[in-house]
């Protein structure tokens, strides 16, 4: 048996904490419990896990899954033992783990987090962390689901409402067809992108308005060039114009 000693840094989603491999003798057995999730990928060979008195065989190219305080037993093959890699990690986002099926596949584009074999000196927590996410991103979204594409683009805006948004770069940026986006944000919305992006601008022009400054410096701060513009759509948005609306809230 080979382990990564690692130190635990404590962050909060996804947390490693253990890390190793294992070419197993045959018949080789453990049992007890865990105080965190623990993931093994069985590399070749097979063997038998126990939970709750149910058993599960599993195979090359699949994992099973110990969640915290569960009582378990795995065992190698006699006559195939099993050569596994494992990962144990808690956090915020590792009880969703227990959600899912005792025994799963592991998506190829996810397998680099059982892959570290040996301490390179290297503080290797970052890194097992990142896999973990990818690992994570794999097994609970690996479908681009109407809901999805919605949510990036509301991020998208929120983080970028001060620079020039154009829906067809988010279409092409998102590999979809500029129509086809529109609709299905409006359909989960109720509104369109751009009536979206302008809602948010208000949003936050109403704020930088509030903390002192100009008409034309909110205007830039809002991404808009000009005042003018930018008026005639907070106009259109809030029913009166910034500067009014600046007078109004003192």
């Amino acid at each position: 048996m080979t382990e990564i000693l690692l130190v635990n840094r404590k962050f909060l989603d996804l947390n490693p904490l253990i890390t190793g491999f294992e070419e197993c003798k045959p018949s080789h057995a453990w049992a007890g419990v865990r105080n965190y999730t623990l993931i093994h990928y069985v590399v070749s060979g097979e063997g038998t896990f126990i939970k709750k008195g149910e058993q599960f065989k599993v195979t090359a190219g699949k994992a099973f899954i110990i969640n915290p305080n569960e009582m378990v037993k795995y065992e190698a093959s006699k006559d195939n033992p099993w050569v596994y890699r494992w990962i144990g990690f808690d956090g915020g986002l590792s009880g969703d783990f227990a959600k899912l099926p005792p025994v799963i596949e592991i998506p190829e584009e996810a397998l680099g987090v059982f892959g570290y074999a040996e301490d390179d000196g290297i503080a290797p927590e970052y890194r097992i962390a990142s896999d973990l996410f990818k690992l994570y991103a794999a097994i609970f979204e690996p479908k681009r689901s109407s809901r999805h594409y919605v949510r990036r683009i509301k991020d998208y805006i929120n983080a970028m409402y001060m620079e020039e948004i154009r829906v067809e770069k988010i279409a092409e940026q998102m590999g979809l067809d500029r129509r086809y986006l529109s609709r299905l944000f409006k359909e989960k919305e109720g509104l369109g992108i751009s009536e979206y992006i302008a809602r948010q601008r208000v949003a936050r022009a109403k704020e930088f308005l509030s903390d002192g400054h100009s008409v034309g410096e909110t205007a830039l701060l809002c991404g808009y060039s000009d005042s003018f513009t930018f008026s005639k759509m907070f106009k259109k948005q809030v029913g009166i114009s910034p500067a009014e609306w600046k007078k109004v809230q003192k």
